[in-house]
């Protein structure tokens, strides 16, 4: 019996079998379509995300696609910045906080990752047609392209099988609509010369029809147009209408349109996202207007902690209080961020001129006195609940710092540390913590101080974290969001051993 199937293979369900398989457990990843989808669709991921790839040892394979994203400016109905958002070039996460990216891309090289890994079994080309649950495993019944039916069985299933997911439907789980429902054309072009500023997207909230351009890697650009009222996706999607649309920027005779369709941007959440022992994960648990570029960073987000505890389950940790931690942990972070993405659509898709007027002036008076409303552009809200500590700092991603030993220089904070356990603790504090390390056998990393036979790092980054929070250890789970920090040497011992027994396999 294998450990996990995984339907859909996706950029989420490609992910979760490279997280799988890295984490030594025997998966397959099964899809209906033969090969990579070839239309773009995500074309955003911020610095979490590669740190997600870097886990999985595809981040310098990813990096020569994706143009790094440096501003995003958003225009009132004058026409005039309302709200700017520039990305400071400091990297405390070791990478830029933003890239854009082409999906086939991103999707062929994580298939291509898949076939590095001896545990991973890739099956396209087959489709789904019933899932089972018994008390211990699930069965999957499946149709290969000449109508043979087999089966499948696996300790878990995930669903990233999208928005219609099979896996959600089969477990007899509602989507729960979050009030939500607009249209957008979305047009994705090739051009061989650079349209607006390289590296800047901009968000038009023009009344009369608010529309986004977004420059995306090499000769890729998109844009967005919201429909009105009364006009439809036929009408919208003509070329003549699309060439009129894209006339004050650029010429038809200039471009190749890659894909031009109506979508409705929305916000649904599944009302669960567990049944026994079925998982959702990506669109299949819940899809959110792209105004903040999160949808496909959740769906990573989500394979990263769910794989993660499956692994832990598997090693013998306790398995009900690790799974049940998923959607404890995940759902509070993705309906914030469906809630701050709502929020900027109704800004943005503000269709009354008074209206608009009104919040144009309202949003420059924030940006002045530094109260603009919160979106993730402005760094990510950190995860609560399930497994965390709960002390100051707990469930933020820790920061990536350059990482040295007696010697000199070693590399990146997350490819000289395995991805378990690790204790991170002020240089002048290691001693009272050295004896349960060694005793537990996890990694123990000193700041600011090399002290002897220790890795270390005098990143300061990490030493302004430290100060942020008023600790001098933190406890750093191996999906490197912090479990706790504290400024008590007993308190950090008691935490150490708290979070190796729910990651045994870690240490």
């Amino acid at each position: 019996m294998l450990d996990l199937l995984v339907l859909g293979c996706g950029p989420v369900g490609a992910m979760a079998g490279n997280l799988a398989g890295q984490a030594g457990l025997t998966t397959a990843v099964l899809d209906r379509a033969p090969g990579v989808f070839d239309l773009p669709r995500a074309i955003h991921f911020d610095a979490h995300i590669m740190r997600i790839l870097q886990q999985v040892g595809l981040a310098r394979e990813v990096l020569p696609a994706v143009r790094v994203w440096k501003r995003s400016t958003f225009y009132g109905a004058d026409a005039e910045p309302i709200r700017v958002h520039d990305w400071p070039s400091d990297k405390p996460y070791g990478w830029d906080a933003h890239y854009l990216f082409y999906q086939p891309t991103l999707e062929a090289v994580l298939r291509d990752g898949l076939t590095r890994l001896d545990d991973v079994d890739v099956q396209l080309g087959v489709e789904a047609v019933a899932v089972d649950q018994l008390d211990d495993h699930v069965t999957v019944t499946i149709r290969d392209p000449g109508g043979e039916l087999s089966t499948l069985s696996a300790r878990y299933l995930i669903g990233a099988d999208g928005a219609s997911s099979f896996v959600r439907s089969s477990a007899g789980i509602r989507l729960l609509d979050g009030d939500f429902d607009e249209p957008w054309l979305v047009v994705d072009l090739s051009c061989a010369r650079e349209i607006g500023r390289p590296d800047e997207s901009e968000m038009f909230c023009d009344p009369a029809r608010p529309a986004t351009r977004v420059p995306g890697p090499g000769r890729h650009h998109r844009w967005e147009f919201m429909l009105l009222p009364g006009e439809t996706p036929e009408e919208m999607q003509r070329p003549e209408r699309i060439r009129d649309l894209l006339a004050p920027w650029v010429g038809m005779d200039e471009v190749e349109i890659i894909r031009a369709s109506v979508y409705r941007f929305h916000s649904l959440i599944a009302e669960t996202w567990r049944r026994g022992r079925v998982f959702l994960a990506g669109d299949a648990a819940h899809q959110t207007p792209p105004f903040l570029g999160q949808g496909l960073c959740h769906g990573l987000r989500d394979v990263q902690n769910l794989v993660g505890k499956l692994a832990a389950a598997r090693a013998g940790g306790p398995s009900q209080q690790l799974l049940d931690s998923y959607e404890a942990e995940r759902r509070p972070h993705v309906e914030r961020i469906i809630g701050m993405a709502v929020a900027a659509g109704l800004e943005i898709c503000v269709l009354d001129p008074a209206e608009a007027k009104k919040r144009d002036r309202r949003l420059r008076q924030a940006a002045q006195s530094g109260d603009l409303p919160r979106t993730t552009f402005q760094g990510m809200p950190p995860l609560t609940g399930g497994l965390f500590d709960g002390t100051p700092g707990a469930g933020e991603q820790f920061p990536q710092p350059s990482v040295l030993d007696g010697q000199g220089w070693l590399g990146m904070f997350d490819d000289v540390v395995p991805p378990q356990v690790v204790v991170v603790a002020r240089g002048a504090a290691v001693p009272e913590i050295r004896a349960v390390t060694d005793q537990l056998g996890i990694p123990l990393v000193a700041v600011g101080d090399p002290g002897t036979g220790h890795l270390f790092t005098v990143d300061q980054s990490v030493s302004e974290w430290f100060d942020r929070h008023g600790a001098r250890f933190a406890l750093v789970r191996p999906d490197r969001y912090v479990h706790g920090a504290t400024d008590s040497a007993d308190a950090a011992k008691a935490m150490i051993r708290v979070v190796c027994e729910y990651f045994p396999g870690s240490r």
